[in-house]
């Protein structure tokens, strides 16, 4: 029970108790007097009964002394009047049945009314003639008293019910402060850090609102300072300086991270060599020189911010490198002409100082090709631009990227047919407790299309997927099996379901996931779970948040995956408040690697759960990988090392 029902609930109460007392010594009262008056009247009447009667008995006429009864009993409200004559020892009665009328019987049946009777003595001069008894009405008395307590029942019910209205209208406004102390504290508890500005005037209220404000204050100041902490040791560790773009760490952590996985289908590998940086140094000075860098660096920012899971960095003072996952060689191609023609566009704006701007070499890769082959191609390739001559480049084209290209032609085919026959397959993959590897968190899903007794992983068609704008049909189609699935299946959740930005992006999906959330029991609504990559989230924060608010409205849990892939702040947490983040698997391997590296991930830990965001190291490979994660503030693990993914029916 509420603490304002508490105290309405306590006013009633004392309220009641003070009323039954006033009531019951009110009703005492009134009672005492009814009888006291009925006593006195009863009195009266016997006395001046006796004295009309008494020349009437000293002569013994009983006629008329029967008389003067009957007139004396019809005047008043008496239940019997009585004449007792010594002569000749009878009585003269006069009596009626009491019949109290207008006056419930329980309150009758309740209520004791004494009855007085007076007596008077009949005398003539010294002579004692007989005596008078007269007995008041019950009738009257229960009458008066009924209509008193009615009366006093009716203003104590209109004085209490105006007393609770005008109690609970000033309770309301005195607690108004403690609702809004209540929002605020839910608010913390969802990470966003609010202060009330108006403060109460009440004493106590006060002080308890002043308290909260430096609370909330302090932690924001927390948050804050451990972000800027994360983001600094993030830049020191992985961020070069002048370009702004990866460093060579960065790099090889993210480029380890991605050859290790197994499902990946076709990537575009580029490095691309700046001419002349030496010399535009010692010729024109350094700020020359940097200047020429980050503008090359933009350039190529600006290009591969449109091809999602790119990697992009600089490998030492001339060279870039960029990693292009699910790419066939035409849009390869397209993007290297592109990037060196704008490039070229630096002499334009003297920026590169020499007509000899950069060489450019790529090649495309399948999933049978290791990282350290897949550099030495792209070496190959960048070689060969050289050899060319100043501003050249060259694509190295494998048959496996050949037949993608050929095969790209068909895509949007087989999309539509999949879509259309909702022929998805799925698979489930365990993330387990850090701390007991036997107790699932949850089971992340992973869709393969299926066409021609063929499978295609995610990584095959979700970019194209994306070209051919049909991401947001993609995503209903596998939530829409991942949901039967849960139905007829009675294997432990929840399961998480990756969401494409082009999907969440539009207004039209985040309204039938709503709706689709909104028919569905509350057992099948705990078993599911989505999440979104940081750097789809970095792209479309607005929307994002509208989807996140959409799923804490149906209690569907929300996570980001792949966080602190990308160069940004981490504000955008509090906004969104996930249920839980899943570490970029770069950092796992930072974790379990040398001191100086793993106080990152402590640090990143420490900042999430200081927002109560659970944290998942995703790329586990390893029981070494598992003992060193449990000494970091990390509630799951997922990884090869953990489980596989296997068919959901398994």
């Amino acid at each position: 029970m509420t603490l304002f029902r508490q105290l309405l609930l306590t006013i009633v109460l004392l309220l009641s108790l003070m009323l039954m007392v006033v009531m019951a010594i009110n009703f005492q009262t009134t009672k005492n007097y009814l009888i006291d008056q009925l006593r006195s009247t009863t009195q009266d009447s016997a006395t001046t009964l006796s004295m009309q009667i008494s020349d009437f008995m000293a002569l013994e006429d009983y006629t008329s002394v029967e008389s003067t009864v009957n007139a004396v009993f019809d005047s008043g409200y008496f239940s019997q009047v009585r004449v007792h004559a010594y002569a000749n020892d009878e009585n003269i009665i006069r009596s009626n049945t009491t019949v109290i009328s207008g006056v419930p019987q329980g309150f009758i049946d309740f209520i004791d009314f004494e009855v007085p009777t007076a007596s008077a003595v009949i005398s003539n001069g010294w002579n004692e003639l007989g005596q008078v008894y007269v007995t008041g009405s019950a009738g009257y008395g229960y009458y008066q008293l009924w209509l008193a307590t009615r009366d006093l029942l009716i203003s104590f019910f209109a004085i209490g019910t105006v007393s609770v209205l005008l109690g609970g209208l000033m309770l309301r406004w005195l607690f108004k402060p403690l609702a809004e102390v209540e929002k605020q504290a839910e608010a913390i508890q969802q990470r966003r850090f609010i202060q009330m500005k108006t403060l109460p005037k009440t004493r106590e209220l006060k002080s308890v609102v002043e308290s909260m404000n430096r609370m909330a204050a302090k932690l924001e100041r927390e948050f804050a300072a451990e972000a800027q902490t994360a983001q600094w040791l993030q830049a020191k560790a992985f961020k070069d300086p002048v370009s702004g773009l990866g460093n060579r760490n960065f790099f090889e952590s993210q480029a380890s991270a991605h050859f290790a996985d197994t499902d990946r289908t076709y990537d575009g590998l580029m490095l691309i060599s700046l001419i002349d940086l030496a010399k535009i140094n010692n010729e024109m000075g350094y700020e020359a020189a940097d200047n020429f860098i980050k503008s090359s660096a933009e350039i190529l920012d600006r290009h591969l911010s449109n091809f999602p899971n790119a990697t992009l960095a600089r490998l030492n003072g001339a060279d870039f490198v960029a990693l292009v996952p699910n790419i066939e060689t035409d849009r390869l191609k397209a993007l290297v002409d592109a990037v060196m023609s704008d490039l070229h566009d630096l002499v334009g704006a003297r920026i590169s100082y020499s007509d000899a701007v950069a060489n450019i070499g790529a090649v495309v890769i399948d999933a049978s090709v290791d990282r350290s082959n897949a550099m030495a191609q792209a070496d190959a390739a960048l070689r060969s631009a050289k050899q060319a001559g100043p501003n050249k480049f060259s694509v190295f084209d494998s048959e496996t990227g050949q037949q993608m290209a050929i095969g790209r032609m068909a895509w949007k085919e087989m999309l539509e047919h999949a879509i259309a026959h909702k022929s998805f397959a799925l698979r489930r993959q365990a993330v387990a407790s850090s701390h007991d590897r036997n107790k699932l968190l949850q089971q992340e899903i992973y869709a393969s299309l299926e066409f021609e007794n063929k499978q295609y992983h995610a990584g095959y068609f979700i970019g194209l997927a994306e070209q051919f704008d049909l991401g947001e049909q993609v995503d209903q189609v596998i939530i829409q099996r991942v949901i039967e699935a849960i139905q007829a299946t009675s294997i432990t959740g929840p399961f998480v379901v990756n969401l494409s930005a082009s999907a969440y992006a539009k207004m039209s999906f985040v309204s039938w996931l709503d709706k689709t959330l909104q028919d569905l029991p509350d057992m099948v609504k705990s078993n599911l779970a989505f999440e979104v990559s940081e750097q789809s989230v970095l792209g479309t924060e607005d929307h994002a948040f509208l989807l996140a608010q959409t799923l804490k409205t149906h209690r569907v849990k929300f996570g980001i995956d792949n966080v602190g892939k990308q160069f940004s702040a981490f504000q955008y947490l509090q906004n969104l408040m996930p249920d839980y983040v899943k570490v970029d698997p770069s950092y796992t391997k930072l974790a379990v690697g040398k001191e100086s590296e793993s106080f990152f991930m402590h640090t990143l830990c420490k900042m999430f759960n200081s927002l109560n965001i659970d944290v998942i190291a995703t790329g586990v490979e390893t029981d070494q990988q598992v003992e060193i994660l449990t000494k970091f503030d990390i509630s799951g693990v997922q990884g090869y090392g953990i489980g596989r993914p296997v068919p959901f029916d398994e």
